[in-house]
């Protein structure tokens, strides 16, 4: 990784880590109870919101019309474009929450299944209307961010997922600790409290001065007819209307899950918040530092540069990933066990969540490469063609998540999730080779194929391995358990780097030389 992308790759791991800090403290006070379904139910209204008006994209949208104006010299034009987006949109995005405020209740209900009770409906409306707010605090921030990036500034705009979640921790033992002497139930309000505070500290404020730093000028100004604006518009539609797989993941789990008993939304949800640390971590890092230079590349005409750039960069991502994945994939009982097994939390669950996770980590695949395909396309302003593709399959699998609940269970939704994530991405790179060519295809594909060879191949190794320590694992203390799994999962690790690299991988044998060198420059075997 170059310092870019390791320094996004650090702080989303950090991110991810007290991500799932904040879901250990949610299993100790509530477990999978329904005040824990109410609180991740209550996320439904904000989410779509952040969605219809693209705040998660707001990076691919903005910086490839603000580069234009870069790459022509036009500072002050860039400077208002910015000015107006943020008033035009932000006036949107506030009209659109006022309404959504008033009836969040009647939009929980038109969205969910009927296993949602009165109860937890208006416990998921209480939540929902205090977590709301911060969405246009995250709005805000998603701008300056991608102000940042275009002047290639990480460090600051990698710190929003970290305050985020600080804030909701906080929120969440200050809570716990009030409802301990009160006798009330105050802890997962303290949780919703910590959304708009910590979108206040850490999208709003500390992002203002990130911008100021890169000198970023701001004016009172919006002018929604402006052909900017409109362009902008345009490109931000289709990801407004579309469903992009992690966003349909997602849904399902709030609008489905409750058709799997009272624990169905907070089990599927625990399981598919330890996968999507994979996600931030390798395919993130990877797409966020890397699409500046996409856009660039773009604007310079250099296509098969582009190419180039995106084969590798996808193909040594995969590389890594998929030893992550088969150390997950093994350790998934004492993951659970280490991360949630406490309190309200019991052992019942933590073999559940454990089955969950080792079903949702071929997601993990398709959303990380995704997470870089997309963004190929958005940097040539091509929007609707991921949006329609991956739209059109989400939509079609849809009736499988109703054909497939009941003979198939919970696991139906990281398992149908999962088909539709790989369909989207080989959808995706047969429609970009066809317009673009297949410049460095050939390779990483070959490359990627020895990865999943060695998947294939460590899989038996990781059923062995689970089968010979299963009592043990069920059984030790918590401080042997978190050091049997810090090493297994590094020699898992290493490992299947070690047979990727066998098997003929260029990626895995770059990368291993990589990490050799490195750990003997610290033994001081090596200048």
């Amino acid at each position: 990784m170059n310092k870019a992308a390791l320094i996004v790759a650090v702080s989303l791991l950090l991110s991810r880590v007290l991500g799932i800090f904040r879901e250990m403290l949610l299993a100790h006070a509530a477990g999978v109870s329904l005040e824990k379904n109410a609180l991740d139910l209550a996320f439904m209204i904000p989410d779509i919101l952040n969605h219809v008006v693209s705040t998660g994209f707001l990076s691919i949208i903005f910086i490839p019309i603000f580069t234009g104006y870069k790459v022509a010299n036009d500072e002050k034009g860039g400077w208002k474009f910015f000015s107006n987006v943020l008033n035009t949109f932000g006036l949107v995005l506030l009209i659109l929450v006022v309404p959504a405020f008033i009836w969040m209740k009647e939009l929980i209900a038109l969205l969910t299944v009927d296993g949602v009770t009165p109860e937890l409906l208006e416990r998921a409306t209480y939540y929902g209307r205090i977590i709301l707010p911060g969405q246009i605090f995250i709005f805000v921030g998603s701008i300056l961010v991608a102000v940042q990036h275009t002047r290639k500034q990480f460090l600051i705009p990698s710190l929003t997922g970290l305050i985020y979640n600080i804030a909701i921790v906080l929120g969440g033992i200050i809570g716990i600790e009030i409802g301990k002497r009160t006798g009330t139930n105050l802890g997962l309000e303290g949780f919703a409290w910590g959304v708009p505070v910590g979108s206040f500290i850490g999208f709003f404020a500390l992002q203002i001065l990130g911008a100021k730093r890169g000198g970023v000028h701001y004016e009172v100004i919006c002018e929604p007819t402006h052909p900017d604006i409109v362009r902008y518009f345009k490109m931000m539609l289709p990801m407004s209307l579309g469903v992009g797989s992690m966003f349909g993941l997602e849904f399902i789990i709030r609008s489905f899950g409750a058709n799997f008993g009272t624990s169905g939304i907070s089990s599927l949800n625990y399981a598919y918040r330890v996968m999507y640390t994979l996600v931030a971590v390798f395919g993130f890092s990877v797409s966020v530092t890397s699409y500046p230079d996409m856009a660039r590349l773009v604007k310079e005409g250099q296509i098969e540069q582009l190419n180039r750039k995106i084969w590798k960069s996808l193909s040594r991502m995969f590389c890594i990933l998929i030893p992550a994945v088969v150390a997950v994939w093994a350790l998934s009982f004492p993951a659970v066990r280490i991360l949630f097994e406490r309190g309200a939390f019991q052992r019942e669950t933590t073999e559940a969540i454990a089955e969950i996770l080792r079903w949702y980590l071929p997601v993990s695949l398709g959303l990380c490469l995704q997470a870089v395909l997309v963004r190929s396309f958005y940097a040539s302003e091509r929007m609707w063609l991921p949006t329609l593709l991956n739209t059109g399959i989400f939509a079609a699998t849809i009736p499988a998540y109703i054909w497939l609940a009941e003979p198939l269970g919970i696991k139906s939704v990281p398992i149908i999730g999962a088909t539709g994530a790989i369909l989207q991405v080989v959808s995706m790179i047969y429609m970009w080779a066809k317009k673009n060519g297949t410049d460095g295809m050939k390779e990483a594909l070959l490359n990627m194929g020895r990865a999943l060879v060695a998947l294939g191949i460590m899989i038996f190794a990781a059923i062995g391995l689970d089968h010979i320590s299963g009592e043990f694992v069920r059984n030790t203390n918590f401080v042997i358990l978190v050091v049997y799994a810090c090493a297994a999962g590094i020699a898992l690790f290493t490992l299947t780097l070690i047979v990727q690299r066998y098997l003929g991988s260029k990626d895995a044998k770059d990368i291993l030389n990589e990490l050799i060198g490195k750990a003997m420059r610290k033994l001081h075997l090596k200048k």
